[in-house]
């Protein structure tokens, strides 16, 4: 197979993930807005945030931090040496080892909920009523970790035959869930709070459930048949204990941060979650898309010790990541007022609300590129069963990010710890990519990165351009409709004029961009 070949498989990959992603966040949107709407900035807002984010922490470390990077490089590597009976022994047992460990997890979360609650959120401890929420809620949606952690490894099993639509629409009904169950009982509730937390605990079921007929099609029986002896679980458990850590450094960070945030001012946490989601929409149109196609295509061009092809697919993988987040900071960072104002500024999510969102949401936009390239590299370790160096890495960025957090947020408050946590991942990439290079040679990163400057370049201008004009449309105080209106225009324009900007700077990058995206949109099935 050509590169061509590769590239236009990568990209066909992407976009199955791609549409689903972007369909999931759009509905993660509107989740975000009832939890605006009915929370606000608020104490119970900060308590569910905080309650939320303790599960999903472990969630993130179990499952596609340490449990995905390690799981789908070996099943890769067995799918193509054993035969199809043995591969499903494998998977098997693998399931049902993860669902007892994450089982005796779920049960310890929920009695240690009061301890792990004053870890991450010790400044709630002295206002009344927000202790004991926090507390009761950790309890309610630790189940959910269970869940979704045989979900993602559902998905990464799937992942691994080239199945990729199914298991990225699996966040669509997360969303829904958490929606239908807001919809229904939210408004006569005393405390909306908690149908948020039900709704979490239901998505997560489906989730899982969901992935399991197309499991069954492609060969998994699903009879009880733990076996931690077997070789290949060994193999993977021996690489997820490192994995654990170094693959989950950003979601590490946010926790720290969350923590440092319940010491400030009322609602910090929340103010800091509602941005973070308008920047994992950002994420989510490709560069997590990206990440889980670029996992399995590693793990293959390992198995196959083509170093050379890997190569050539990050550094490819690498520039397209490069050309899409750019504008995307620049952006986010020039209309962080208007998008935070019109997205959520209603009911209990208030101008106050809006202004500490929208500080935290621009210095988000600073990291956004490197947290999406950041994406790109760490598979490509994991695709060559290295998860001691992401480890080694992770533990200098996450003490650099809690040095920083501790100089700016004195001065900057929580937008000091965003701006912390984007610097933080500068030198996440910076290391990873140092890391990778040591351990497999050259990358030719220069070709990459100067089309990455001349894109920052084009960014640049184009966030110029849109800061100083938004004023001009006088649309602050006008009605929900025509501020809409008023952004998606500015939106479009803003595209519309990066692309002319990096057509005249970069126009062959343009023309191998604008390619293969022709030639992913051809009839073909996807790999």
């Amino acid at each position: 197979m050509d590169h061509d070949d590769r590239k236009r498989r990568l990209i066909r990959s992407t976009a199955a993930v791609a549409a689903p992603t972007l369909a999931s966040r759009l509905l993660g949107y509107v989740r975000d807005l009832l939890q605006a709407y009915y929370l606000g900035t608020g104490d119970s807002a900060d308590a569910f945030t905080i309650a939320y984010t303790i599960p999903n922490l472990f969630r993130r470390l179990t499952g596609e931090g340490a449990m995905t990077p390690a799981f789908v490089p070996t099943f890769t590597e067995l799918k193509r040496d054993r035969p199809r009976e043995a591969l499903w022994s494998f998977g098997g047992a693998f399931f049902w080892d993860l669902a007892l460990v994450m089982a005796a997890v779920t049960a310890l979360g929920a009695v240690f909920a009061p301890g792990l609650v004053k870890v991450v959120a010790y400044g709630f401890r002295d206002v009344a009523g927000k202790w004991g929420l926090t507390i009761f809620m950790t309890r309610v949606m630790f189940p959910y970790l269970f869940f979704i952690t045989l979900a993602a490894l559902a998905s990464g099993i799937l992942n691994a035959f080239g199945r990729f639509f199914v298991p990225a629409s699996t966040p669509i009904l997360f969303n829904l869930a958490v929606i239908i169950a807001v919809a229904a009982r939210a408004g006569s509730s005393r405390e909306p709070a908690l149908v948020f937390a039900a709704g979490v605990v239901a998505g997560g079921v489906l989730q899982l459930a969901v992935q399991v007929p197309f499991l069954w099609k492609e060969g998994m029986r699903f009879t009880f048949r733990p076996s931690f002896r077997d070789p290949a679980v060994r193999r993977v458990g021996r690489l997820m204990l490192p994995g654990v850590f170094g693959a989950s450094v950003y979601q590490v960070n946010f926790a720290l941060s969350r923590m440092f945030a319940s010491g400030l001012e009322k609602g910090s946490a929340s103010a800091l979650y509602y941005a973070s989601r308008i920047e994992e929409l950002s994420l989510g149109l490709f560069s997590i898309a990206l990440a889980a196609a670029l996992l399995p295509a590693f793990s293959e061009q390992a198995a196959a010790r083509a170093m050379d092809e890997m190569k050539e697919t990050l550094g490819f993988s690498l520039r397209l990541t490069a050309i899409v987040s750019f504008p995307a900071a620049a952006g986010l960072a020039a209309l962080n007022a208007p998008i935070m104002r019109t997205l959520f500024e209603r009911g209990a999510f208030g101008a106050a609300s809006t202004s500490v969102a929208a500080s935290c949401l621009a210095f988000f936009a600073v990291g956004l590129p490197f947290v999406s390239a950041v994406k790109v590299v760490a598979p490509a370790f994991f695709s060559l069963k290295d998860t001691r160096t992401p480890v080694a890495v992770g533990a200098a960025v996450v003490l650099v990010n809690a040095g920083l957090s501790l100089a700016l947020m004195g001065r900057l408050r929580v937008g000091g710890l965003a701006l912390a946590l984007s610097l933080s991942q500068v030198l996440h990439f910076v290391l990873l990519l140092a890391g990778l290079e040591r351990k497999v040679g050259p990358t030719g990163k220069g070709r990459w990165m100067a089309g990455a400057a001349k894109a920052a370049a084009a960014a640049a201008v184009m966030g110029a351009a849109l800061r100083a004009a938004w004023p001009a449309l006088g649309v602050d105080a006008a009605p929900f409709a025509a501020r809409a209106a008023a952004l998606l225009g500015a939106i479009a324009a803003g595209m519309a004029l990066y692309a002319g900007l990096l057509w005249l700077v970069s126009p062959a990058d343009m023309r191998s961009v604008v390619r293969f995206l022709k030639r992913a949109a051809a009839k073909e099935s996807v790999p």
